[in-house]
């Protein structure tokens, strides 16, 4: 952030921007395993990071809504330059792609970018090791109920699946129904819990 305003991709030099408008609910914006050579902005919906194991079974790892950078990770390490992650539309979105024409060249160009890239890189570094310790440490019930709560009051516009807080706690679809039943059935989380849907 520079004074209280946002850094637009608008304010960056030296890349080219293009705008991907509606883009659908399961579009993929990259692959894992892809080579990174830009990075997004979300104007409007809401993206989710997705993690594929060997087996086939999916992560969810993060999420960016409105007003949020992502991609650029990969894009600004050294090494292999590759997606580590799926990038999926989960709410209808309207996302810029910034592709840097120089990347040494793009960051001495853009200090405050660069700050707020950084910043921002040291946040999801402090949530992922919160999340990694939390994992080692939770039972399962708290790992969901953790998981609920971050995902319904973060993001209260998104109906939540079960397989989805499953993903994002770590667990398997049938524990978190399980999980969630057995709340419901206590009076946790029945306000929550109502609109859910199934896998």
């Amino acid at each position: 952030m520079t004074e209280n305003r946002a850094i637009l991709p608008t304010d960056l030099k030296g890349c080219q921007l293009t705008y991907l408008h509606q883009l659908g609910k399961g579009m993929t914006v990259y692959n894992q395993g892809e080579k990174a050579q830009k990075f997004y902005y979300v104007r409007q919906g809401l993206i989710g990071l997705y993690h594929t194991l060997n087996n086939g079974k999916e992560s969810l790892e993060r999420l960016y809504k409105q007003g949020d950078y992502f991609g650029f990770r990969t894009l600004f390490g050294f090494g292999d330059c590759r997606y580590h992650c799926n990038a999926k539309v989960l709410i209808e979105a309207e996302i810029i792609r910034i592709k840097p024409e120089n990347i040494d060249h793009f960051l001495t160009d853009n200090l405050q970018m660069s700050k707020f890239l950084l910043q921002t890189l040291a946040n999801e570094l402090r949530d992922a090791e919160q999340r990694l310790a939390k994992s080692a440490y939770l039972r399962t019930r708290d790992r969901v109920i953790d998981s609920l709560s971050f995902l319904t009051k973060n993001f209260p516009y998104y109906n939540w699946t079960y397989r989805e807080i499953a993903e994002y706690a770590g667990c398997e679809t049938e524990t978190a129904i399980r999980i969630a039943k057995e709340l419901k059935a206590s009076g946790l989380f029945s306000d929550l819990l109502t609109p859910l849907k199934g896998k």
